[in-house]
């Protein structure tokens, strides 16, 4: 939690003297699906707030409920970072306040980049509830969305978890967006237990 009071205090003394745009997002999901992995047992509500100023710095919170284990709670992302050019380098930290049981906390260091169509990104391991070390774990992805249509889009996913105590593991997905707020989308892994997921969403922002 030290982690996360430090992250908004950071992100005040960014964003105190520059001009600064906000931006907000909700959806409600069929099911939360992380990195190829489900979040819980059903319909997911979630909801954030992004801010940015002219000069690069930018950060934001998230929250949605998950189902770990038959425990439910809420999950918390807060995140800071700045971006130069087609390159961004920033921090997240994933909490899990009502968690009562393992601890689920982490935080990772993230670095990504747009290339043409694509963005691929590492996002690194910086500290973690349970017993792994900074850079132990590594999640690569890249991604890219293709115009069907002026109102369809085609997104594409693939991700790769690099594990330095544990079996590497791949994601990967696609959907089909809506310009009216609806997504398609089918999910799957390379995980021993996975099967595949289809998503339907809804998100508004403004």
């Amino acid at each position: 939690m030290k982690k996360l009071l430090l992250g908004l205090i950071l992100s005040f003394f960014v964003f105190e003297n520059a001009a600064a745009e906000v931006e907000w997002n909700a959806s409600i999901t069929n099911e939360y699906v992380w990195r190829g992995m489900s979040q819980g047992n059903g319909a997911a509500i979630s909801g954030g707030v992004d801010i940015y100023n002219d000069v690069g710095f930018w950060a934001g919170a998230w929250v949605s409920n998950v189902d770990f284990d038959d425990s439910s709670t809420y999950e918390l992302d807060v995140y800071f970072g700045y971006t130069i050019g087609s390159v961004s380098i920033g921090y997240i930290y994933y909490a899990f306040p009502n968690n009562t049981g393992e601890g689920y906390d982490s935080s990772e260091i993230n670095i990504s980049a747009e290339i043409g169509a694509f963005t691929v990104a590492a996002n690194i391991l910086a500290d973690a509830d349970w017993e792994m070390q900074f850079a132990e774990e590594i999640y690569y992805s890249i991604d890219t969305a293709i115009g069907l249509t002026d109102n369809l889009d085609l997104s594409l996913h693939l991700g790769f978890y690099d594990y330095d105590i544990d079996d590497d593991e791949t994601d990967f997905g696609m959907s089909i967006d809506f310009q009216s707020g609806f997504s398609f989308g089918l999910i799957d892994s390379t995980r021993d237990d996975s099967k595949p997921f289809f998503i339907i969403s809804y998100s508004i922002n403004g």
